[in-house]
């Protein structure tokens, strides 16, 4: 029912241009910039800003990032007040979704006020994103363009089976939606879908983040990520088996990243795995965290931020440093997080209460009051009155967060055991680093759980020594291993003991392969010739060969050349060659060739004392123009470039000299066609001799 109203809906609104209203009561909006304004204003809000909700007051601000200050905010939105509210900005174009009606609502920037208002139904994805707009209906697998301003249809919907996870925009403007049906991430443009990018199996675990732009699919099934790069090449990376910790519901990522690492959580495991997108590397820490509520982990420069919501703060960790930092407080209370990157800053909101947060790429972080409007250098302005009469409260009081600090040991007690072991993969090397124990009578620290036949430098570390890696050289790409770190102290009697961290992540000695390079191709008597260097970096790879053109296949192997013996038809040919190995698939090269056969000498027959006619096409009924003719000359050697099917023919004065097969051949200088029983090829005539003679 809601489709059909929809649609009626959208049809009348392409014939009359009307807007239709489709809500419950008039909104009211009362603008007011630095605590004045009236809606027929126009205003400038900061270049470097965000919107964020305080849903419980019914209210919508702008707030200017360097600064941490409302500078613009809509007055009562009386029917959203208390509702589930998501706020979809793209540069001037500002979409207030309310989730518990399926209500979308213009925000006209310029003049702080409600342009248009839709209900395009609950549960509806609204996108935004390079100029373009769409919805997503999750439980139908509908797709469709929207008109950013009008919210009314663009061009045709499409179809996807259901149910369809959290989609994305991409840096072109196309709409990307995971399909964990098929296993696969659908892309949407002007109204078409373009063609699939397989990311699994059916029935996966799908979550897509747009990484700089690039859509990228983790798939928490089979521990793979898979990058789409703007050139159409993919890359997959074998992430940690830890992944397939994550449960019925995969891993937590982020809807998108402002930079090309993505962060990803494993619920309950603790580990968090950053992935960089450009070079398929990716490092995995095993963190001890409180079993808290927890939503999609952010990047932002080095420092991933976590947001918890069983605390309403943030957790802060140092990739760079392997550490944790002190929590920043957001809600002070349990609260769900609206946590996102936006022009080169992250904005944490309590979307219920008064309180945010935004931090910039060096980690300074300001305190928003969503309540308040005084941005420094201007004049103290009196508070925007709240809905009710009355002012903002202050902020409350923030409790204490929890701390990441273990706390150290009391005297005389062992030290603690080393803390955040974080795996890292290199090409042929395993890096592990780790923070230190905490306590006295520290002597150093030891690798532990290193196979025979592999190496850790050092083989110890002194306390106080630094830096806290080890380096282990070695080992199978198809296997992944565990280590764990011990740290050796002496107790109140002088023996020396160990105290022995938990196991890290599983990590490989290889990274996911470079793009093999110098692809080539040439066809020759025994089939196309394909050859390549292997991608830089070194290791042990395997190639992945596919080709489409007249004849399409592929073959797998270690050799960087491949010799097709089933492709001997001339044409023109797309290469398409993967390097793989345990760490994943990376980029594709690509070839684009036209090959033909070589010509081959065989010898005349069936032309003695008799004339046999060359002509143009493959036709020996043909009246007309000849290319040339040969006579009487049995034995002679011609050139076959290739042989082709064409029209049937019957010798009139020998019944067993018939059919439809002929030769390419080149005469005295002259190229065209006889029919096949006026050269010697290999095998019967009447059928292609395959090679070395080609098809044409």
């Amino acid at each position: 029912m809601r489709a059909a109203f929809l649609g009626s809906l959208f049809r009348r609104d392409r014939l009359t241009g009307q807007v239709a209203v489709g809500l419950v009561g008039v909104l009211v909006i009362a603008a007011a910039v630095y605590g004045v304004g009236v809606a027929s204003a126009k205003y400038r809000l900061a270049d470097v800003g965000a919107w964020l909700t305080a849903a419980g007051k019914g209210l919508v601000v702008h707030v200017n990032g360097p600064a941490g200050k409302v500078d613009g905010k809509t007055g009562v939105i009386p029917q959203m007040r208390g509702h589930n509210i998501k706020i979809v900005q793209d540069g001037g174009t500002v979409l207030i979704v309310d989730l518990d009606t399926g209500v979308v609502s213009r925000l006209d920037p310029a003049q702080l006020d409600i342009g248009t208002s839709r209900p395009l139904g609950k549960g509806i994805q609204v996108l935004a994103g390079a100029g373009k707009a769409y919805t997503v209906d999750s439980v139908k697998g509908v797709v469709q363009e929207i008109d950013p301003v009008a919210l009314t249809p663009v061009g045709a919907p499409a179809t996807l089976p259901p149910i369809l996870g959290q989609a994305g925009i991409d840096a072109r403007g196309a709409l990307w939606v995971p399909v964990a049906q098929k296993g696969e991430a659908a892309a949407f443009k002007d109204g078409r879908l373009q063609p699939p990018v397989r990311v699994g199996e059916a029935g996966d675990s799908l979550a897509l983040t747009m990484a700089a732009g690039d859509p990228v699919v983790t798939n928490s099934t089979a521990a793979t990520a898979t990058v789409v790069k703007s050139s159409g090449a993919k890359l997959t990376v074998s992430l940690p088996t830890t992944v397939k910790q994550a449960g019925r519901g995969g891993v937590l990522a982020p809807a998108a990243t402002d930079g090309k690492t993505v962060p990803l959580l494993v619920p309950g495991a603790g580990s968090l795995v950053t992935v960089d997108t450009d070079t398929g590397r990716y490092s995995s820490t095993r963190l001890a965290m409180p079993k808290h509520r927890y939503r999609p982990p952010q990047m932002l420069g080095a420092k991933v931020y976590i947001p918890d919501e069983t605390a309403g703060a943030l957790l802060v960790y140092d990739a760079a440093e392997n550490r944790f930092e002190k929590p920043v407080p957001v809600a002070g209370r349990p609260s769900r997080l609206d946590v996102f990157v936006r022009d080169g800053m992250l904005w944490a909101n309590d979307p219920s209460g008064p309180h945010a947060v935004v931090i910039d790429r060096e980690g300074a972080g300001k305190g928003v009051d969503k309540y308040k409007d005084r941005v420094p250098g201007g004049q103290n302005r009196r508070p925007i009155p709240l809905p009710g009469g009355g002012e903002a409260p202050p902020p409350p009081r923030t409790p204490r967060q929890p701390s990441q600090r273990p706390t150290p040991p009391g005297p005389g007690e062992p030290p603690s055991a080393p803390s955040n072991i974080s795996v890292t993969p290199g090409s042929g090397t395993m890096r592990i680093d780790f923070q230190p124990a905490q306590g006295d009578g520290v002597i150093g620290y030891v690798l532990k759980d290193v196979p025979s036949g592999l190496t850790a430098s050092p083989s110890a570390i002194r306390q106080g020594a630094g830096p806290f890696t080890f380096t282990v050289s070695g080992g199978d790409c198809g296997r992944e291993y565990r280590f764990r770190v011990a740290v050796r102290y002496r107790d109140a009697r002088g023996r020396t003991r160990e105290q022995v961290s938990a196991a890290s992540d599983p990590v490989r000695p290889c990274v996911t392969p470079g793009t093999p390079t110098g692809l080539k191709a040439k066809a020759t008597a025994a089939g196309a010739e394909v050859a390549w260097s292997p991608p830089p970096g070194g290791g042990a790879v395997g190639y992945k060969l596919a080709w489409t053109g007249p004849v399409s296949g592929s073959v797998t192997g270690a050799a960087t050349s491949a010799r097709l013996g089933g492709v001997y038809t001339n044409g023109r040919y797309t290469f398409t060659l993967t390097a793989t190995n345990g760490a994943g698939t990376g980029s594709a090269a690509t070839l684009t060739a036209a090959l033909t056969g070589p010509a081959v000498n065989y010898p005349v027959e069936r032309n003695g004392n008799s004339d046999a006619y060359i002509r143009p096409t493959p036709d020996a009924n043909a009246k007309g123009e000849l290319v040339a003719t040969m006579t009487d000359n049995n034995g002679e050697l011609v050139a076959v470039r290739c042989q082709e099917k064409g029209a049937y023919y019957r010798h009139p004065r020998d019944a067993n000299l018939a059919g439809d097969m002929y030769a390419k051949i080149t005469y005295k200088g002259a190229t065209g066609y006889v029919i096949g029983y006026l050269v010697n090829t290999p095998g019967d005539w009447k059928s292609f001799a395959c090679l070395p003679v080609w098809k044409c």
